[in-house]
């Protein structure tokens, strides 16, 4: 084999390669997550966002795998989407396409930053950033972009609990034009310049992990 035709087998195989180590972090994260069947957590909510001024906002948010979530609170919630109710098993590699932006060192130890792109038709302009810690595969930030002028990241600090490394604390910084009221927000485009900016702390206490809990727990009224 010639030198050219070598490097043209090697820049065919390259692509194909990111695209596998990209997938393998993804399922490494998901696979730390794994002994996890449902939880229950206290949330507290504080905002720092132009323009919004309220007290603290409390709840007990409960989960069960894959998807099940259910959150009560006594008045007023806003819990950030895509951040607020954590929950690795979602980002599932079947549901999208994934790619690996580069590597860096994260306080100190080696991570990976990874682009997942829906593969529904309706989302697939939603584009999500996970930096993820190689040593202890944790998701540690978390960007999603799902248009144009607007974004929230992330950053997540963990505790152990019953062997469980979970989240104590998400720093949110949101630019967004508008906060979907459905997710217990408010409509940006009631404020000025149409936008909402800012910061949201959430955090997390009192787990109980692994309780059995009912699927009752997660029906609707109105449900059968």
């Amino acid at each position: 084999m010639d030198l050219l035709s070598f490097l043209i087998g090697l820049m065919l195989l390259l692509p194909i390669q990111r695209q596998d180590n990209g997938l393998q972090y993804i399922e490494n994260v998901i696979g730390k997550f794994s002994g996890i069947k449902d939880y229950t957590v206290d949330v507290r909510v504080h905002l720092d966002i132009q323009e919004v001024k309220a007290p603290d906002m409390d709840a007990k948010v409960y989960y069960k795998e894959p998807d099940k979530v259910k959150i009560d609170s006594k008045g007023l919630f806003f819990l950030p989407k895509d951040v607020g109710v954590f929950n690795p098993r979602k980002f599932n590699p079947k549901d999208f396409d994934i790619s690996v932006i580069d590597t860096l060192t994260y306080n100190g130890d080696p991570a990976v930053r990874v682009s997942l792109t829906s593969k529904k038709d309706e989302a697939k302009d939603h584009k999500i950033i996970l930096t993820i810690d190689k040593k202890d595969w944790l998701i540690k930030e978390i960007a999603t972009v799902p248009s144009p002028g607007r974004q929230v990241s992330a950053k997540i600090s963990y505790g152990v609990f019953d062997g469980f490394e979970l989240p104590v604390k998400i720093e949110v910084n949101l630019d967004v034009a508008k906060v979907n009221p459905q997710m217990g927000g408010f409509d940006g485009e009631r404020r000025r310049g149409g936008g909402v900016k800012g910061n949201v702390e959430v955090y997390y206490s009192n787990y109980k992990i692994n309780a059995g809990l009912s699927d009752e727990i997660f029906k609707k009224e109105g449900d059968r």
